[in-house]
């Protein structure tokens, strides 16, 4: 086990349980283009930040659409089959276990900030984090630099500090911020993908409780 101060949580597939969600929209939008559906196997090996990058592997004209309005498509299908209760499992045991132990605990999302806030309150969670932060906008863009201005704010070590994700592009801001990172694979990517990082991986958030101490 290794103690850390600060826990920086990702938002989408590691507190929310959304993976079936944005798959059922993202087969939406290729049924609407008669463009073949794909399995979770596929998305995981797409999923990148910024999101356009996602786009370039099933839209051979994506630079001729208008991206704002693809992404406006994906958050409306996503809404329509999130879950009512889409809170990943253990996540609050964990959140609660956690403020107990006096971990200062926050969220930094690459979501827009209103759908985050919204989400946490729905759910309520809110109260476990010092701070939630996230984008204003529907593009999905790296959140590195949100992240390293918290750092910078609130005078954190990189030693104190750890990332957990479920995704790469969580690792990859780990490493930026110089801390270590957790992996889980219930969200958007999966242990193959994890297969290039140096993360820990686990498979379900209650191990946690038996990483850090």
């Amino acid at each position: 086990m290794k103690e850390y101060k600060v826990i920086i949580w990702d938002f989408n597939g590691t507190l929310i349980d959304d993976i079936d969600a944005a798959l059922a929209s993202v087969n939406d939008m290729l049924i609407r283009r008669n463009l073949p559906i794909i399995n979770f196997e596929q998305y995981a090996s797409y999923v990148d930040t910024p999101i356009i990058k996602f786009y370039e592997h099933i839209f051979d004209d994506l630079y001729s659409m208008d991206f704002s309005k693809i992404a406006y498509e994906f958050n409306s299908g996503y809404e329509k089959h999130l879950p009512e209760n889409a809170v990943m499992a253990n996540a609050e045991e964990v959140l609660e276990y956690f403020n107990s132990k006096g971990k200062l605990q926050t969220v930094i999302s690459a979501t827009h900030i209103d759908k985050v806030m919204n989400r946490l309150t729905q759910f309520g969670l809110t109260k476990h984090f010092d701070k939630i932060l996230a984008h204003n906008n529907l593009i999905a863009e790296d959140k590195t630099h949100l992240a390293v201005k918290y750092f910078a704010e609130k005078g954190i070590s990189p030693q104190e500090a750890v990332v957990i994700g479920d995704c790469v592009a969580d690792f990859k801001m780990a490493e930026v911020l110089g801390c270590d990172c957790i992996l889980t694979t219930q969200g958007h990517q999966s242990r193959k993908e994890f297969a290039e990082t140096t993360a820990t991986v686990i498979d379900s958030l209650t191990e946690l409780k038996n990483i850090i101490a």
